[in-house]
């Protein structure tokens, strides 16, 4: 093992002691935690908790898609495939990409709020602040690719910012401690006991939310 040979290399070859043979080391387990798990009840009456807006929508998608925050709130128009109900994660956990379910009963709640997100986007690129982040690579081969609709995020923040990496002025995608502020906010107020995140909702947390493919639930009206 890398440790057994790090202790080694330490007491001979730093501190100049002879340990002889150690033998094998034995390692301390780590605790075993048991998940949150929230009922089918629990996500109902905190979906209908939460107030209208992005918001609502979010916290179905991370049930829904099995999504992580960061990785709904990063999504790009062109990622969302409403064709063959499908949403494409990019750079995801490890910096994998991966393919998930997007549930029938988003459909036409995202294209609802895809309107006014399109028309702000217009008004930026009018007023010449419509340009988004791109990955380095892409930036430098398609610059003209940062004010392309579908390369807009899917949630935007409401206000324009300075990018600390360019200097642009633009619309970063929304912050992420607004959706767990308004989870927290809903919870509360639907009197859920279970601690309920936005980690909480995804669907790793409950089996029978991926055997059903994502459209089990999600009966509320964004």
């Amino acid at each position: 093992m890398v440790v057994d040979r790090a202790l080694v290399f330490l007491y001979e070859q730093v501190l100049g002691e002879d340990l002889d043979d150690i033998g094998p080391l034995d390692r301390a387990d780590r605790p075993k935690r048991f998940p949150t798990v929230l009922s089918r009840g629990e996500v109902q009456r905190l979906f209908a908790a939460l107030s209208a807006g992005p918001n609502r929508l979010v916290a179905p998608l991370l049930y829904g898609s099995g999504l992580r925050l960061s990785e709904a709130l990063r999504l790009r128009i062109k990622e969302l495939d409403f064709h063959h109900g499908r949403l494409h994660v990019r750079d995801g956990k490890g910096g994998t990409d991966r393919t998930t379910v997007l549930p029938d009963r988003l459909h036409d709640p995202l294209r609802r709020h895809l309107k006014p997100v399109k028309a702000q986007h217009e008004t930026d690129c009018a007023e010449g602040v419509g340009g988004v982040y791109l990955p380095d690579a892409l930036a430098e081969k398609s610059p003209n690719a940062a004010t392309e609709w579908r390369w807009q995020y899917v949630f935007p923040s409401t206000t324009l910012s300075e990018d600390p990496r360019s200097g642009a002025v633009r619309r970063h995608h929304r912050s992420d401690s607004a959706v767990q502020r308004a989870v927290k906010k809903a919870a509360d107020a639907a009197e859920i006991e279970t601690r309920a995140t936005c980690h909480t909702l995804r669907p790793e947390r409950s089996e029978e939310v991926v055997l059903d493919c994502g459209t089990r639930l999600l009966r509320f009206a964004p």
